[in-house]
Order: structure tokens, then C-alpha cells, then sequence
């Protein structure tokens, strides 16, 4: 009798230490990670990610793209989103614009929202959709019940400060500046309101 096959493990990167879990996403995202031990190379961690964030082979649609009328900009949303979700998006963006689910939206879109996703899926959207500008987004509505967070958001809410993006080593100081006085300004504006409400720090006059 052959012994009862076990269910395959799992890790939760929401319940993991921030460093760990910024580790594993740089592998769902492509990237390899080498395993160590005392600081000898035991092997190479290499992810099969799930469908979203791994590699993508193109299928035929399931449906025929929607008919858009001249000068609308066409938005496609590479995300799973209800209709009230993109008909909100429309309406905020205007009466110039329409956001179509990826599967309705004609191969000239000319925006693509995406979650953030693996560079192999960036890729095969770049060729289903060549012309569109590609903007990585992520979407935190409880409203509308949409979540689609990534590994900053996951830092951040674990106690990160803040994401400074890319930029040369040059502009790091100037970047952390302006980001310190921006927190400084904002914690000063706070105690103020705090103040007003309390009534602390005025002075009462006859």
C-alpha cells in the first residue's frame, strides 16, 4: 500500500517578516534567489508562479472586441473587476474615455492598467497590446471590493515609512530630504488640528 501523498506546503507572504517576503516576491516576479547555509551556496530558488504572474501563452478571445467610437480613449484593465469598478473608473477619467476588460478591448488600446505582475506577463501584454501605455497600479477600494496590492504596499503596511522610486545615487539626499520634510510638515499639521479641537494653545481673551 503506497503511503497517502501529503498536501503540498504553504506560505502566506502577508504572515512572513517583511525581508523574507520582499525575498519571495523578487522570485514570483523572475527573479532567481540563491540559498545559502552558514554561507555555503546550497542551490538556486527558481518560483512557478501562478497564472497571473507567471509565463503567459496566448489564447484565442472568448469575445469580440467592442466597437469604440473615433477619438475615445480606450482603457483595458488587465484585473478582475466588476462592471460598477470600471464603470467608476470611466466616469472619473470622462466622457472621453471607456475601460473595457482586457478580453473586450480592441489590440489599439491605448492604456493598459496591470497589477503588479511578473516581466514575462509584461511582456505578453506588450505584444496583445503594442501601442497602449502600460501602467502598473495597484488598487485598495473596500467599496467597490477591489484589492490588488504588491510587495511596496505590503512594506509599507508592515511598518515602512515610505518607497522612494528609482533614481540615481546623486538625487538619493535630495529625495530623502524632501521626504523628511514632508513628514515633519504633515506631523506639524496634525498637532495643530489636534490643538484646535482640544482647545490647547489659544489664548482667551475679555
Amino acid at each position: 500500500m503506497s503511503p497517502r501523498r501529503r498536501g503540498r506546503p504553504r506560505l502566506d507572504l502577508e504572515e512572513l517578516p517583511p525581508a523574507l517576503a520582499a525575498t519571495l516576491d523578487a522570485a514570483v516576479a523572475g527573479e532567481e534567489v540563491m540559498l545559502t547555509r552558514s554561507g555555503a551556496p546550497l542551490g538556486t530558488l527558481v518560483v512557478r508562479s501562478s497564472t497571473l504572474e507567471g509565463v503567459v501563452h496566448e489564447t484565442p478571445r472568448t469575445k469580440d472586441p467592442r466597437p469604440v467610437p473615433e477619438g475615445i480613449t480606450v482603457v483595458a484593465t488587465a484585473m478582475e473587476l466588476s462592471e460598477k469598478a470600471r464603470r467608476r473608473i470611466s466616469e472619473e477619467l470622462g466622457e472621453d474615455y471607456i475601460v473595457l476588460d482586457l478580453h473586450e478591448a480592441p489590440p489599439c488600446a491605448d492604456v493598459l492598467l496591470v497589477p503588479p505582475i511578473s516581466p514575462q506577463l509584461v511582456g505578453a501584454l506588450r505584444g496583445q497590446f503594442p501601442d497602449a501605455r502600460l501602467l502598473v497600479t495597484e488598487i485598495e477600494d473596500e467599496e467597490l471590493g477591489v484589492h490588488y496590492g504588491g510587495p511596496v504596499s505590503r512594506m509599507l503596511e508592515a511598518g515602512a515609512s515610505g518607497y522612494l522610486p528609482p533614481r540615481p545615487v546623486a538625487e538619493l539626499a535630495t529625495t530623502v530630504h524632501a521626504h523628511l520634510r514632508r513628514r515633519d510638515a504633515l506631523a506639524l499639521e496634525a498637532s495643530a488640528a489636534g490643538q484646535e479641537q482640544t482647545g490647547e494653545g489659544r489664548t482667551l481673551t475679555d
